[in-house]
């Protein structure tokens, strides 16, 4: 009885090791996937600005490209005033609504990208975490044979 409750949370924990290896695979090819997605839709945007003193080369299509250029673009936003406090008819209104808009989207390209990071961090985990439960549960299963 003992042993053949044994035998079964030793193939279980066998079962949930591969799962968690095939799952933490998974999340780590989403994890590049879209770290990829979102360098390919940066670079399509082709923007470019040479006045960052060196932190943006060419294209920004990286996310420390685009939080420099966030960066530089909410000092200047800040320059030309606050958009809910301009009036109505100020010509500098459209100017802080653009800037605010390209500045979310390269936030959100940021913010993206760190979220991969996770994703890629937490498929490895769960790899490590299924290595750690099949060779807990092999040698558990193999010592169930020698005892019956």
């Amino acid at each position: 009885m003992i042993n053949s409750l044994g035998r079964k949370v030793a193939v279980l924990v066998i079962a949930l090791g591969v799962i968690a290896i095939l799952l933490g695979g998974f999340f780590i090819q989403q994890g590049f996937a879209k770290a990829s997605y979102i360098r390919e839709k940066m670079a399509e945007q082709n923007i470019t600005y040479a006045g960052a003193g060196g932190k943006i080369e060419g294209i920004i299509d990286t996310p420390q490209e685009a939080q420099a250029m966030a960066d530089i673009l909410t000092e200047h936003a800040k320059a030309i005033g606050n958009y809910s406090q301009m009036d109505r008819n100020d010509p500098n209104r459209q100017t802080i609504l653009n800037a605010m808009t390209m500045i979310n989207s390269l936030e959100l390209a940021v913010t993206g990208s760190g979220l991969t990071d996770v994703v890629k961090a937490t498929g490895a985990f769960m790899v490590l975490t299924g290595a750690a439960f099949i060779l807990i549960g092999v040698p558990s299963l193999r010592k169930r044979d020698v005892v019956a």
